[in-house]
């Protein structure tokens, strides 16, 4: 067993093709289904197996013909999902904060957006003419209902009623232009 471990690894030392492909026949599937065993995803345990094949070829002087070219193949399966666990794993995190910053600055942006559309609307409400600041003021600040208004301004519901329209009319107009 140990001289055909070290044949085996002359010839690929030697660059040839059909023990490249024995390589692959002999130990492709098998690397395959161990991977497989690890990571559950076929996807990336063909992935897996592909970079350990890949390594063997770029290595291959590096290769001793004392340990077994088997357990180098296996061993090397393993670390390259232990690789590859570490960089999703970091890769995460990273997504992670991104999300979070991503989220921060979209509350951020919200937050700034809502605060200069209400000094605006306050802007408007303030240039409104002063009986109809006073109406709405009490309606829409203090929570009075049009009755309440009426009887604490001693005006009639239809008037009340009025400058609320106006008022909605008036900031309407203005938030348009504002807004365009």
């Amino acid at each position: 067993m140990a001289e055909e471990n070290e044949n085996f690894i002359k010839r690929l030392k030697n660059n040839e093709s059909s023990a490249w492909g024995e390589l692959v026949n002999l130990y492709g599937d098998k690397l395959f289904a161990y991977a497989l065993s690890l990571c559950s995803n076929h996807e990336i345990s063909s992935e897996i197996v592909q970079q350990v094949f890949i390594n063997v070829f770029e290595r291959k002087d590096k290769l001793s013909t004392e340990y077994s070219l088997k357990s180098y193949l296996y061993k090397s399966t393993f670390n390259k999902f232990i690789d590859l666990h570490r960089k999703k794993k970091s890769m995460a995190i990273l997504h992670e904060q991104y999300y979070l910053m991503l989220d921060q600055f979209a509350v951020k942006s919200e937050d700034d957006y809502l605060k200069d559309r209400l000094e605006m609307m306050n802007r408007e409400i303030d240039k409104l003419p002063n009986k109809t600041k006073e109406v709405f003021y009490l309606s829409k600040k203090r929570g009075f209902s049009n009755i309440e208004i009426s009887e604490l301004l001693d005006i009639s519901i239809k008037t009340v009623e009025g400058h609320m329209t106006k008022a909605f009319k008036l900031l309407r107009t203005e938030m348009k232009k504002i807004k365009n």
